[in-house]
């Protein structure tokens, strides 16, 4: 059928209300966005519309550089959105494959459209009415659609594969060291790049020469006014990166089996091998001698040691900001084996100067406060997950449409059983199994991609279920919740996090004696003492002491006050405030009463109601204000 005449039901009436239609485009690669491919949908499209009189073009959407292998776009996220508010009732294509490049992504793209409330056409052929015609249409169309993307895949791979064995370079970014010679051109190869090995040259000289870490190395080349690649400041990652590159394994492997992770790895088999060919080594122009490659991977095995803990999750990730305005993103100090979070400002080429923050404590503030939040509020007025409800009615849409397929593949089966026991050499009866075994096995395969697709929308509505179930409670604890959970439920709250006192500095040297001992034993600090505690307290140390103790002009009870005020703040004994009394004679009498045996006494008789805090010693962090989208503002 050839494209602008695909029959359409809607031509039957001429009086009836118009349809609004939307017209849904995408191209695939970011070099298409300026060139033919949304022109030319677009302008079939309106064609397509004009000669229906019961249409009207509502609006154009478009997923620029989007992959068809996956059912999540910007594009069409915002059409659902229109399409859920009842402004479009037809989603209009040019062909199936804008949809989808595989049969699962073409299926759960319509199952979408339909959930939300309208149908999808196509230019260039008829999908049918409603019913089984349609569904075989569309079964018949998406395999066409896999098997030319199939097609696409195979030729290009078996290219790229080709040009590797015949020592060329198949495609992607050069490694560095090196450019590409006679690139978009056929015969590209790899040659040196003068600037970067020279580069790499000095990275093997550090590494060999030992001495430093890695974050020393990227230290040394900031110095020197060495740039990435991309123009940007070394860190330890990017370093650690390079550092495995193929300039200093002195070969290129395309189709590497054993570096699986990122977005670009080679896809592998059932078996382990690589999908699309063997993997080819690439010989390289040196750039360093043999000798020097195996000094320099002997060195770089001392250097770089496995991670000792996981990096997690960083729920706050974005949602921080330090007193330069940067978002600060989760950051494991391998060094220390402690989670933080710090100012993505660290590697700008003009350092922020912004402080790091403890993730627990920074996670643990901001608990609290959400905490307190949804406790203030009453049940029906606390917030709902924009997709929770959404979710879950699709997820009913979706399991009813599982539920038919099943029963339809079922009466197929059952069919196929009563006319083999009629007669066997009937013309008739043998056209009407193939033609029902066509049918089951269309089922089957539908059912198969929706089995798929309902696996997955439970477990997102078991995400939803956890979360909804957290925010119902009476006294709710977010901290029951997976990192995951609670990041999606800070990008609900729109919950924001910053630094109130951009002056403060964390405390460098040794613990006190006394904070060490807390620290040790596990012992709070006890409230300030009362008259009646001061009393028993006094008691204690007129038995320990002689006169000579108490003829100090110093208030003992101010100073035993502002010891434990030291102790809960954290501040510096230069930063005890006068009321206190002499800073230096309080520091001396808490050291004697710890030295003595005393301050455990003390500590004991003030706390007998176990009213006690910890103890914040030199790791003290500094005040956050935090603001959700429910609250104005409140400081931590």
């Amino acid at each position: 059928m050839q494209q602008g005449t695909a029959p359409c039901a809607e031509d039957k009436g001429g009086d009836a209300e118009p349809l609004a239609v939307a017209a849904y485009m995408r191209v695939s690669t970011a070099e298409q966005r300026g060139r033919y491919g949304i022109p030319a949908q677009a302008e079939a499209i309106r064609m397509f519309v004009e000669q229906r009189s019961t249409w009207r073009l509502a609006g154009c959407w478009e997923d620029l550089g989007e992959s068809g292998s996956t059912d999540s776009r910007p594009g069409l996220d915002e059409l659902l959105v229109e399409i859920g508010e009842g402004r479009v009732g037809v989603v209009l294509v040019h062909r199936l494959d804008r949809l989808g490049r595989t049969e699962s992504a073409v299926w759960r793209c319509i199952w979408q459209i339909e959930d939300a409330g309208a149908r999808v056409e196509c230019c260039v052929e008829s999908l049918r009415e409603a019913g089984l015609e349609r569904w075989l249409t569309i079964d018949r169309l998406a395999q066409a659609v896999e098997a030319d993307y199939r097609r696409i895949v195979a030729r290009t791979q078996a290219g790229r594969q080709l040009k590797a064995l015949d020592g060329g370079w198949p495609g992607g970014p050069a490694p560095y060291g090196y450019t590409i010679s006679g690139k978009g051109a056929f015969g590209s190869a790899l040659e040196v790049d003068p600037a970067e090995a020279a580069v790499v040259r000095l990275l093997a000289d550090l590494v060999i020469e030992g001495g430093r870490t890695l974050a020393d190395v990227a230290e040394e080349l900031n110095g020197r006014g060495i740039p990435t690649r991309s123009g940007k400041r070394w860190t330890v990652v990017n370093l650690h990166r390079r550092l495995q590159s193929a300039a200093f394994l002195g070969e290129a492997v395309f189709r590497r089996p054993d570096q699986q992770w990122g977005g670009h790895c080679t896809r592998l088999g059932n078996d382990g091998r690589p999908l699309h060919g063997e993997s080819v080594v690439i010989p390289l122009p040196a750039i360093l001698p043999a000798e020097r490659i195996h000094a320099f991977q002997r060195a770089l095995a001392e250097l770089t040691r496995p991670r000792r803990n996981p990096l997690g999750e960083y729920p706050l990730t974005g949602r921080i900001h330090g007193p330069c305005g940067r978002p600060y993103v989760g950051c494991f100090r391998s060094n220390d084996g402690v989670r933080t979070y710090r100012c993505s400002g660290l590697n700008a080429a003009a350092h922020c100067g912004c402080l790091f923050l403890h993730a627990g404590h920074a996670e643990e503030e901001v608990a609290r406060h959400v905490n307190v939040l949804l406790a203030s509020m009453p049940l029906h007025s606390r917030p709902i997950l924009p997709a929770s409800a959404q979710a879950h009615t699709q997820l009913i849409r979706h399991l009813e449409r599982v539920t038919s397929l099943e029963w339809l593949v079922a009466q197929c089966a059952e069919e196929l059983d009563e006319l083999r026991c009629q007669a066997p050499h009937s013309r008739v009866i043998a056209a009407a199994m193939r033609q029902l075994e066509v049918e089951k096995d269309v089922f089957e395969r539908i059912l198969a991609h929706a089995r798929d697709w309902l696996a997955e929308l439970e477990d997102r509505d078991g995400r939803d279920a956890r979360l909804t179930a957290a925010l119902g409670v009476a006294a709710p604890d977010i901290r029951s919740l997976s990192s995951s959970e609670q990041r999606r439920l800070m990008e609900s709250l729109k919950v924001r996090v910053d630094i109130a006192d951009p002056e403060f500095r964390y405390r460098k040297g040794t613990r006190c004696l006394t904070m060490q001992w807390h620290e040790r034993t596990g012992t709070p600090v006890p409230p300030d003492p009362t008259d009646s505690r001061w009393a028993r307290i006094e008691e204690l140390l007129r038995s320990k002491y002689g006169a000579h103790h108490f003829r100090s002009p110093l208030d003992l009870k101010a100073a035993l006050t502002g010891m434990l005020h030291r102790l809960r703040t954290g501040i510096l004994w230069r930063d005890l405030p006068e009321r206190f009394g002499n800073r230096e004679k309080v520091r001396w009498r808490q050291r004697t009463w710890l030295a003595d045996g005393v301050w455990p006494d003390i500590v004991k008789l003030l706390d007998e109601e176990g009213k006690g805090t910890p103890v914040l010693g030199y790791e003290a962090a500094p005040a956050l204000a935090i603001r959700t989208g429910l609250d104005t503002e409140a400081l931590c």
